[in-house]
């Protein structure tokens, strides 16, 4: 046990202490917190992680989702990449479970490891739940335009319709009245005539 004096000289050393000086030693600092490569906010494949193998994956995936907005793209490429960093997480922990004694620090990393799964798994899905939610108001939303550009169209249809009617049902001289009907036959019967002198002439 130390005492209480080598404790207090031991805090005012920490607080002389600037870390490592030499490039190396930065170098070697670095390394070890991205080690596992799942902290910090830029995602990057590790060395024993196969490129054409993510690419595929991230093809696949946007493929599948098809993003068709900027917003909806952000979402997808989060899943892409939590979707990874989950897997990786479950690949580290495989790798020391195979171990046949964990060490106090692996221990202490295999517990590291499933946090960081969780975090990934829960980022995974919520992406997915924001991507769902926000299609589901994009259908709402266009079957809202539709319903309102069917509605314009049969108002447009029955306006026209009523117009028609007014004009040809019309009282002609002597107040007499055609019912539409009537004049819809005059008319497609002059027209098969017309089609049929005109198809003659061809002929001839």
């Amino acid at each position: 046990m130390s005492s209480a004096a080598q404790v207090l000289a031991n805090q005012a050393n920490a607080q002389h202490s600037t870390g490592p000086t030499s490039e190396e030693g930065k170098a070697r600092v670095a390394e070890n917190r991205t080690t596992h490569g799942l902290a910090g906010s830029q995602f990057r494949l590790l060395s024993w992680e196969c490129p054409d193998q993510f690419r595929e994956f991230a093809a696949t995936t946007r493929a599948d989702y098809n993003p068709q907005t900027p917003e909806e793209e952000r979402l997808v490429h989060s899943i892409i990449q939590h979707y990874w960093l989950m897997q990786r997480s479950l690949t580290l922990q495989d790798a020391l479970l195979y171990q046949d004694n964990l060490s106090d620090a692996d221990q202490k990393r295999l517990s590291l490891l499933m946090r960081y799964q969780t975090t990934n798994e829960r980022a995974y899905y919520k992406a997915m739940k924001e991507l769902k939610t926000i299609r589901k108001q994009q259908i709402g939303f266009e079957s809202q335009k539709a319903k309102t550009r069917l509605t314009n169209a049969k108002a447009e249809a029955q306006e026209i319709d009523t117009e028609v009617h007014k004009t040809v049902e019309a009282p002609l001289p002597g107040n007499i009245r055609i019912n539409f009907s009537d004049i819809q036959d005059a008319c497609a019967a002059a027209i098969r005539a017309l089609a049929e002198e005109m198809m003659g002439k061809q002929a001839a």
